[in-house]
């Protein structure tokens, strides 16, 4: 059954009836339910529409009760709606399960009825039989049915189901489905039992079943047997509807069949196929591509793999051919380096190229849109290596034949050229680009003037290799442009066989052998010159035979012998020239030389023929021909006049060590590069001589290098003046004293001298001075201390103990009781006032005693904490707004007493100080310079008049305001303090605008 025609069937039923899928959309629905829910619910209900989107109460229950029916549960909801008369209406809507044959629940079937409340139940049963019997005339005009019972046994069957089964109504009435089942042939069910079994516990079934009726006629049913259920009396019987799809099905199972062939096809095809979205999305693929993209491949195991997106197509080019193929829209076929493979080779893995041969077209659809992309990978591998190799070979041998140090020129049977190399261009003068097939060696006005045109007949007509030399002079030829005019040629001729039309060619190669040919008679001139060179140097050759032991001496070899006129020599008369302790000498290095080809060079003494002693030296060395030594050959020099010359030169050097040896300084002799040549007895005491000389002094004492000794070298060299300082080398702990002087030849003489100690005695001597210094400075600031002390004292306690005896004489004098009793009160505050000056000159004395107090390391914003917690209430009650920068420096080592003190007698001024117009404020900022710590304290108080009281602003006990607090100690503590740690503190102000004081703390 169509769709269209299931639509007509549903329509055709009274009772409202609708199939939803698994999404909760409507499949199909009849005109019945369509009113109906358009009536009360104003919903258009059309096939496709979602139950989910609208949001009313009664559409959530109907959501719940299919969310229950696709879990497999058949289940009834009661619902209700109200007229436009006021009425309720209530509706009884069943959603049943639609099972396929795996009993996956595939669709749920919605059936709604209206229900009256306290209807009878004999009038429901009327009413669905009633019903029962319209669904019957209209589906037994399109489809197979067939009523059972309780028990499974057909109570009824329509006509269309006895005309498709192609039996009589009886042969089914009566009959248990089961035997039904049984008896019909083909691939019903595979378990009639099971089937019965499901029936009955409620469920619905649903398949497509094959069959075959009496006449061996295929049929195709999709079947569904319904429950017939009652409210009370539960199951009471089955419907069974089905419909002949027999014509579908066989169109299905041919187009399944031939998708099975071709796909059989594609997938064992030996090239790799792979389809994919025009996006480039992978959507199936053969078994060759599998291999080709290896087990782990995303596409291979199923994960969502886009080719575009792959960074290593953009590499190999597989990207940019399916680009191609969709901006064609046509085929493309390109020859790509997909990947590349191991291969184990002997225990050794090789990792290969592997190129594909790679075809990409699309499938245009009908609207001429690209539906999907193909591509074909074809494997060429071995194909594309040997072409490669080939390509590489000739390559290969085209470098060598163009880089050929000769000349090359390849040439047809006509003479003409085929192919010339670069040193052969270079050698006709052919500029780059210009045709080289333009030369013909037969028709060359140069090759017909050498008879070059004549070799290349004889060799192409005999068929053999022909070498001869050329010599060519070009003297008389304008044309000729190279400055040399005359050229020597060893000329190559040979044929060879075009492998492919199987022509004779000629190959000629040209080697230009002028420069060996000019070589050769400079030689020769050479020759004689060596001759009169080895006259002029005394040097003559000779010559031992290893074999025959014939020994032959050059011509100025005899004449050092003072032999003039030359006859042969022998071995053993040679010998008789040396003298005997130089016969051993020149025997044992011939001997060695002969049998072990140990090369010698000695200096030995001979007694000419004339009896003249001549110091003379005798080189030797042996000479192989198939690992065997077949000769010694060497030179003889008379070293007389320079052995000489030596031996005075070792005589002066020796004076002169002994001259260096003597003076109290030590002495080096360097090469401007800083290689030692020369040291004398007092430098090797202070470097090690064998470590040194010989050597550059920079590569032995590397940290030398960047020295003021190293920068003072360089003056010296550049400037060639002498050039003297002192320098300190920690490496070896010392002082030295140097003097530089340039050479005439370019050395440099060093002199130096330890005066360590010296520097050690100057150091102490510094030091004892500065010691004395600072005692001195000491002494005189105890003494200014001392004065400033005895002035505080008799200026701040004279007055005082004037009152003081000024009080006492009057109470003396006085008789009456209470005026003694008040001089009594008024001595006591003299007292205390005396007593409170003691104690502050004591503090100030001990401040100024107790010079070893000890540092620490302090936060200044710890410490300023600690003085915050200490002024509390007064910080409160004076609304202060304190801020602070420690950043540039956060701490110094200082007396912790010292310190908060210090911070303390800042913050409670800015207290005492404030202005009574403004919040008062105290900013406290930290520095450092030149190794120094300032601290900064500025303030917005009431300031102080610098020029009226500047001079006594941290004197003891002086105030300049009328704060009843104010009692002058705090700065002349505060200065005291700093002072004594070496440090001093200056002040800036400005009335009525604020006042900063400055400090600065000198390092310990």
């Amino acid at each position: 059954m169509t769709v269209a025609l299931l639509g007509r069937v549903l329509d055709e039923l009274q009772e409202s009836l609708a199939i939803i899928d698994l999404r909760h959309c409507i499949l199909q629905c009849n005109t019945s339910l369509q009113n109906e829910v358009n009536k009360y619910l104003g919903v258009q209900l059309l096939p496709g529409f979602n139950l989910q989107i609208p949001s009313s109460n009664t559409l959530k229950r109907i959501n719940n009760a299919i969310d229950t029916a696709i879990a497999g549960e058949k289940n009834t909801i009661l619902l209700h709606a109200h007229e436009l008369s006021g009425n309720t209406v209530f509706y009884q809507c069943t959603l049943a399960p639609l099972k396929n044959e795996q009993q996956q629940v595939e669709a749920v079937l919605l059936t709604v009825k209206q229900a009256q409340q306290n209807t009878s139940l004999v009038n429901d049963l009327l009413l669905a039989n009633s019903k029962l019997k319209h669904i019957q005339q209209a589906i037994d005009t399109c489809a197979m049915v067939a009523v059972l019972d309780e028990s499974t046994s057909f109570l009824q069957v329509n006509d269309f189901f006895c005309n498709a089964m192609e039996l009589p109504a009886h042969a089914f009435v009566g009959q248990s489905l089961a035997n039904v089942i049984n008896n019909i042939q083909g691939e019903v069910v595979s378990c009639a039992n099971e089937l019965v079994n499901t029936l009955k516990s409620g469920q619905t079934w649903r398949a497509e079943v094959n069959c075959a009726s009496p006449t061996g006629k295929s049929l195709w049913i999709d079947a569904a047997i319904y429950p017939i259920e009652h409210a009370i009396q539960g199951i009471t019987g089955y419907l069974l509807i089905g419909f002949d799809i027999s014509s579908r099905k066989e169109k299905e199972i041919a187009a399944q069949e031939n998708e099975r062939f071709f796909r059989s096809i594609l997938e064992n095809l030996p090239v790799g196929l792979q389809q994919l979205t025009p996006e480039g999305f992978s959507v199936d693929m053969n078994s060759a591509l599998r291999d080709i993209l290896g087990p782990g491949h995303p596409a291979v195991i199923g994960e969502p793999y886009n080719l575009f997106n792959d960074p290593l197509n953009y590499r190999n080019g597989l990207r940019e051919l399916l680009q191609e193929v969709k901006d064609s829209r046509g085929p493309i076929k390109k020859e790509i380096l997909l990947k590349y493979t191991e291969h184990p080779d002997h225990g050794v893995t090789r990792i290969q190229p592997t190129y594909y041969e790679v075809t990409g077209f699309p499938v245009i659809d009908q609207q001429n849109n690209i539906s999907f992309l193909f591509l074909i990978l074809s494997e060429i591998t071995e194909k594309k290596l040997a072409e490669l190799s080939l390509e590489k070979s000739e390559r290969l041998l085209h470098t060598i034949v163009e880089n050929l140090p000769i000349g090359y020129m390849q040439f047809d049977n006509f003479g003409n050229a085929r192919r010339i190399n670069q040193t052969q261009r270079a050698f006709l003068g052919l500029q780059e680009g210009e045709s080289e097939h333009k030369y013909n060696m037969i028709d060359h006005p140069f090759a017909k003037l050498f008879e070059l045109d004549k070799l290349f007949m004889q060799v192409l007509q005999q068929g053999k290799m022909l070498r001869v030399e050329k010599k060519l002079d070009f003297t008389n030829e304008p044309s000729w442009k190279r400055a040399q005019k005359t050229l020597f040629l060893d000329l190559t001729l040979f044929p060879v066989e075009d492998p492919v039309d199987k022509d004779q060619l000629i190959v000629t190669l040209v080697n230009d052998i002028t420069v060996e040919k000019n070589q050769a008679l400079e030689n020769e001139k050479n020759q004689d010159f060596l001759l009169q060179t080895g006259a002029i140097g005394k040097i003559g050759g000779w010559e031992l035979d290893a074999k025959t032991q014939k020994l032959r001496w050059s011509t100025q070899t005899y004449h050092i012998h003072e032999l003039y006129h030359q006859h042969d020599i022998t071995l053993e008369g040679a010998l008789d020239f040396y003298t005997p302790e130089s016969r051993s000498i020149i025997e044992k290095a011939a001997k060695d030389c002969m049998e072990k080809g140990i090369p010698y060079d000695v200096q030995v003494e001979i007694v000419t023929a004339h009896g003249n002693l001549v110091v003379v030296r005798s080189i030797g060395q042996p000479e192989y021909k198939n690992g065997e030594i077949v000769r010694i050959h060497g030179v003889l020099q008379d070293i007389t006049e320079q052995f000489q010359m030596r031996y005075e030169l070792t005589q002066n050097a020796e004076l002169m060590r002994l001259f260096f040896d003597t003076i109290d300084m030590g002495y080096a002799l360097m090469d401007q590069d800083g290689t030692v040549n020369f040291m004398n007895k007092k430098a090797g005491e202070m470097l090690d001589t064998e470590t040194v000389v010989g050597k550059n002094i920079f590569d032995v004492f590397p940290w030398l290098v960047g020295t003021t000794f190293h920068a003072r070298v360089k003056e010296c060299i550049t400037g060639q003046k002498p050039v003297s300082f002192f320098n300190y080398l920690p490496e070896l702990d010392k002082w030295y004293e140097f003097l530089l002087a340039p050479m005439q030849n370019g050395n440099i003489s060093i002199f130096t001298r330890n005066i360590t100690y010296s520097k050690k005695l100057q150091r102490e001597l510094r030091k004892a001075n500065d010691q004395l210094s600072n005692l001195n400075k000491y002494l005189v600031n105890q003494n200014k201390q001392l004065e400033d002390f005895a002035h505080i004292t008799s200026h701040n306690l004279r007055a005082p103990i004037a009152n003081l005896k000024a009080l006492m004489q009057i109470y003396k004098e006085t008789d009456s009781q209470e005026e003694r009793g008040m001089y009594v009160g008024m001595l006591d505050d003299v007292i205390r006032n005396i007593d409170e000056t003691l104690n502050d000159l004591l503090e100030v004395v001990q401040i100024r005693k107790d010079l070893n107090v000890e540092r620490e390391n302090l936060q200044f914003v710890d410490r300023l904490q600690k003085i915050k917690d200490i002024l509390l209430v007064d910080i409160e009650t004076s609304n202060i707004m304190l801020t602070y920068d420690f950043s540039s420096a956060p701490s110094i080592d200082y007396p912790r007493i010292y310190l908060d003190s210090i911070l303390q007698n800042l913050l409670t001024n800015a207290i005492k100080y404030r202005s009574p117009n403004r919040r008062p404020s105290l900013h406290l900022r930290t520095w450092t310079l030149d190794g120094n710590v300032y601290l900064s304290a500025e303030d917005n108080g009431i300031g102080i008049d610098l020029e009226r009281f500047g001079h006594k602003i941290f004197g003891f006990r002086k105030t300049f305001h009328k704060n009843k607090d104010a009692k002058g100690i705090g700065l002349f503590i505060t200065k005291s303090q700093v002072e004594a740690m070496g440090g001093q503190i200056k002040v800036e102000s400005t009335p009525n605008v604020g006042t900063k004081f400055i400090i600065t703390f000198r390092p310990e």
